[in-house]
C-alpha cells in the first residue's frame, strides 16, 4: 500500500468496503459498519463501498482476494470480521492520523 496521506480523508480515516452482491457475509459486516458508525462518532465516517466486480484497478492495487475485506486507514480486515476488529482499526486510524 501507498503513501500514509491515501488512507485518510479529511483528518478522518477513510473506510474502502470490498464487497460483491452475492456475498452475504458482506450484508453483515455492512449492519455492523453502520451501527458503529452512528453509536461512536459524532460526524459519520464515509464508507467507501466498492463491488468488487466493477472496480478492477481497486481490487488489484489492494491486492482484495476475497470478500468482505475492510480497509480502514492502514489495516486491512478479511472474511470474518468481528465488530470489535472494526471498533480497533477505525480507533487505530484515528490515533495514527494525529501529528504531534
Amino acid at each position: 500500500m501507498s503513501e500514509i496521506s491515501e488512507f485518510y480523508r479529511d483528518g478522518y480515516p477513510r473506510i474502502l468496503f470490498f464487497s460483491s452482491s452475492h456475498c452475504a457475509p458482506c450484508n453483515l459486516v455492512e449492519k455492523m459498519l453502520n451501527k458503529i458508525n452512528v453509536s461512536m462518532f459524532g460526524k459519520k465516517l464515509k464508507i467507501e463501498k466498492i463491488d468488487v466486480k466493477n472496480s478492477y484497478k481497486l481490487v488489484q492495487k489492494y491486492k482484495i482476494t476475497s470478500t468482505p475485506t475492510l480497509i480502514i486507514a492502514t489495516k486491512k480486515l478479511a472474511v470474518n470480521i468481528q465488530e470489535d476488529e472494526i471498533i480497533d482499526a477505525i480507533l487505530y486510524g484515528f490515533i495514527n492520523s494525529v501529528k504531534i
